[in-house]
């Protein structure tokens, strides 16, 4: 389960890469609205996360404390302030909330849109290389080990007119490369070194990660030019837009939601249908949490807003450059 888990994080940091590419080519060409879309966008599920987080390890705890207990680590709330911050994966150090632990991956995400905003918006360009230099000693090696499986969704948004293939093709190579990069994901070992051992802890699979990174870049550009022109019916597109826009949240509520329901209620013994009725009830658990803060975003970007135009009075905006 964790070795799929890790995969599907791979999937994410490629289709986001996809993502932001496609955000700087269209609304947001200037840094402010940048910086206002992807703080909101991560704020507005973070800060709803850690607090429930919190607070089913309190109430967890309380009511189980032999369960909880195996989740103990040093830290405990020193882990909620560093991954508020994103600062949790820096270097060699690991501190996730500890029975939160996808929010790894956010320690890693927030700072590929650090990295990128750098490169995109920042010039001239010696003081470009000199804010990139300083973010990569920032964050150190980890981080950076898997920002390749990021940019190259930035490529390949870029690029996915430029390169030929026909689209009569694109159905055919879409399935091959699905399949494809499926298997390598079985098959192919992690390398250098398993994910989550020390020091690099998530990132030891770095090259393998790529390989297959490229496998999920191909799949999604010959998904592009199979299926880029289809026009979804209404109702279908709808179904397909809310659940894009809640993707996010269900990531990062999950896990603490689960983990609260196996000390409320263990599985070991338990009849299938009782199991379905709790993964059921998990699901609507999380989906309704994830419908209530996600329809908060517009304020988070209000507020993001108003700093940092507080920040930059007096300053005149940067533009993206022409795509």
């Amino acid at each position: 389960m964790q070795v799929v888990a890790h995969h599907a994080v791979i999937v994410f940091f490629v289709l986001s890469g996809y993502v932001i590419a496609f955000t700087v080519s269209g609304k947001c060409n200037h840094v402010r609205d940048y910086a206002v879309a992807r703080l909101s966008r991560l704020y507005s599920v973070v800060v709803p996360a850690l607090i429930l987080t919190a607070v089913l390890w309190v109430v967890g705890s309380w009511i189980d404390p032999g369960f909880y207990h195996e989740y103990l680590r040093r830290g405990l709330w020193l882990r909620y302030l560093m991954t508020g911050l994103h600062l949790n994966e820096l270097w060699f150090i690991e501190l996730n909330p500890l029975t939160n632990s996808p929010f790894w991956s956010l320690g890693y995400e927030a700072w590929y849109y650090v990295i990128f905003g750098v490169a995109w918006f920042v010039r001239p360009w010696k003081t470009r290389v000199i804010v990139l230099i300083l973010c990569a000693l920032v964050v150190g090696p980890k981080v950076l080990l898997l920002m390749p499986a990021w940019l190259i969704g930035v490529a390949i948004f870029f690029w996915r007119d430029r390169l030929v293939l026909g689209r009569g093709m694109a159905p055919a190579g879409f399935i091959v490369s699905l399949v494809a990069t499926i298997a390598v994901m079985c098959w192919l070992p992690s390398w250098p070194q398993k994910p989550g051992t020390h020091p690099l802890y998530l990132s030891g699979a770095a090259i393998s990660d790529f390989i297959t990174s490229m496998g999920w870049a191909a799949t999604i550009w010959c998904f592009h030019r199979a299926f880029g022109q289809v026009l979804l019916p209404e109702p279908l597109y709808r179904v397909v837009r809310w659940c894009a826009n809640h993707t996010f949240s269900l990531y990062l509520y999950h896990a603490p939601v689960v983990i609260f329901a196996t000390a409320m209620v263990p599985p070991l013994g338990m009849s299938w249908l009782a199991g379905l009725g709790v993964m059921a009830t998990i699901l609507l658990v999380v989906m309704v949490l994830g419908a209530v803060t996600e329809a908060q975003r517009p304020h988070w970007q209000k507020l993001f807003g108003w700093g940092w135009d507080r920040l930059t009075a007096g300053r005149e905006p940067i533009a993206a450059r022409k795509v």
